[in-house]
């Protein structure tokens, strides 16, 4: 692929200065929430536990959903601390696969996306069924945000291709944002074609979707003044 020519070097600079930057955060996706009802649901919890009667799979369980309360209310070090009381040599896998997850979540709430794909990827091998989904997901926007690029896209085209899942607006905006990074940081243009390439597919289905139309402009400005297109 031909390198972009010096001068316009400058003209990448001003198009990556409107698209998301390398070290862009990513959070977990949690609706919206009633914050006085989750801080009752921990208090309740607290309450639970302080019971002699309970049985170490009811605790565990018990901690894993304050955790998860605790998690969609933003407070990732409680989170951790709070997940982190679960006797892991007890748990069943199904449960330590809900346990690993969260505890991933939680990590890319800290933006420690490295140590976010450990617990995410073991999750998933305790149990490969359970918000599968959600798990790869996590796993390719921690990989983009560690500008591990190729294995983002590798994990990406894997998740999408095995048990023929239909590419949806997160594939196709994970996909084009990506080759649009690699564009401006390997500054070469054929990165920027394939982005125009994934964001134009994606807009045929997803003709409203503002972040293709974005991508698509970030790319058309790079490559319309070099003739590429």
């Amino acid at each position: 692929m031909k390198s972009i020519l010096p001068l316009t070097l400058l003209l990448l600079v001003v198009a990556f200065e409107n698209c998301a930057s390398n070290k862009e955060t990513i959070r977990p996706g949690v609706s919206k929430i009633n914050t006085g009802s989750h801080l009752a649901q921990i208090e309740a919890i607290d309450a639970d536990l302080k019971s002699s009667t309970l049985s170490d799979e009811s605790r565990d369980k018990l901690i894993i959903k304050k955790g998860k309360l605790l998690l969609d209310l933003g407070r990732y070090e409680e989170t951790i601390s709070t997940l982190n009381q679960v006797n892991q040599a007890k748990a069943n896998p199904v449960q330590l696969s809900e346990w690993n997850l969260a505890m991933g979540k939680a990590y890319i709430g800290k933006n420690e996306y490295s140590k976010a794909i450990q617990f995410l990827n073991q999750s998933e091998k305790l149990d490969k069924n359970t918000n599968l989904m959600e798990r790869k997901k996590l796993v390719v926007q921690s990989l983009v945000a560690e500008r591990e690029y190729y294995p983002a896209l590798a994990t990406l085209t894997k998740t999408y291709t095995k048990g023929n899942q239909k590419k949806d607006e997160f594939y196709y905006e994970t996909a084009a944002k990506t080759y649009l990074k690699m564009g401006f940081e390997y500054k070469n243009t054929g990165f920027y074609q394939k982005g125009l390439q994934v964001a134009n597919l994606g807009l045929e289905e997803f003709p409203n979707n503002e972040t293709l139309k974005s991508i698509q402009k970030e790319c058309l400005e790079v490559l319309q003044p070099e003739g590429k297109l």
